[in-house]
């Protein structure tokens, strides 16, 4: 395990350049709504308090019914005004479209979609739906509620989803589509990898599929952040993950930069398909420019999930 972790290594600059804002936090979001998932905790929730302090209408989708209301409170004394939080579980898929439904009762409108919850497993995990829980969790999910949110996205346009990619991706030499579901074999980091390359293929299909739609779709890598990532495992194994990544790791306002500019700033209003790291757009690997697997990919995720793209 800690020869894979070391590897992280490879894919973090151990000197990250300081990013300045180019939106400088100036970005007037009143009267739009951004939807969040993972916000209770890392570079989620700082996305959710500096775009709520932007003015945006702030929904969020999390598991932990006490750290939603926490997150709740906390949104309320800095920005004035109420967050909405959606209770769901995103490893099952029927919590997934439940929640998307709840958000569609709520009749408002949906600029801004960040999706932003991730976990890492030491050992394989199965879901209800008998998926492979990271699997499920980091891909799944996202393609799921994106696409049930789509005509929304669309119908209030122009809208943005912003998927939280990684470099991990490199992880992996390619999508293993004879073993999705990491039945034959699991090792920790990629697995982690492939659902990680999967954001990113996900996110240049769907842009082709919306292109014209007034809606983008950009993803991007936040860096190493300490945050509640591979906590469902053993504390053995979160304290070995932060000790061998600290000195590469980078604070949770700095981790979500890149996603809070991609949700906001007018420089990337017409940008879609793209990879971002530290506010700029960046390489990714060959398997995750293959054109062929992002089209497989959808067709194998819209089976799993029997969802695709509304008319």
């Amino acid at each position: 395990m800690a020869g894979h972790i070391f590897r992280i290594n490879s894919f973090i600059q151990s000197n990250p350049k300081k990013v300045q804002r180019q939106h400088d936090m100036k970005e007037n979001l009143e009267g739009k709504v951004c939807l969040i998932t993972g916000a209770t905790n890392g570079i989620g929730e700082e996305a959710a308090k500096q775009i709520g302090l932007m003015g945006a209408d702030i929904c969020f989708v999390a598991r932990n019914q006490d750290k939603a209301e926490e997150l709740k409170s906390t949104l309320k004394s800095l920005t004035g005004r109420d967050a909405t939080a959606i209770i769901a579980d995103l490893s099952s898929q029927a919590d997934v479209k439940r929640a998307a439904g709840e958000f569609l009762a709520l009749n408002k409108p949906l600029h801004i979609l960040l999706n932003n919850a991730g976990i890492m497993n030491t050992s394989r995990q199965e879901t209800v739906d008998g998926f492979e829980e990271v699997f499920s969790v980091n891909h799944l999910a996202y393609f799921s509620l994106t696409l049930m949110l789509m005509n929304k996205l669309i119908e209030s346009g122009p809208g943005r989803v912003v998927n939280v990619a990684s470099g991990a991706h490199q992880f992996v030499k390619d999508m293993n589509f004879d073993d999705l579901q990491s039945e034959k074999e699991y090792k920790t980091m990629k697995v982690y990898g492939q659902s990680k390359l999967a954001n990113i293929l996900f996110t240049r299909e769907l842009s082709k599929k919306i292109e014209g739609k007034g809606v983008t779709v950009n993803c991007l890598h936040p860096g190493f952040v300490n945050t509640g990532i591979g906590s469902n495992n053993s504390p053995t194994f979160s304290k070995i993950l932060m000790a061998l990544a600290r000195p590469f790791s980078r604070k949770t306002d700095q981790g979500a930069e890149t996603s809070i500019y991609l949700c906001t700033s007018p420089e990337v209003e017409s940008t879609s398909g793209e990879y971002f790291y530290d506010c700029k757009k960046d390489k990714i690997s060959a398997a995750a420019r293959n054109k062929d697997n992002a089209i497989k990919l959808w067709s194998v995720s819209s089976q799993l999930t029997g969802i695709d793209l509304l008319d």
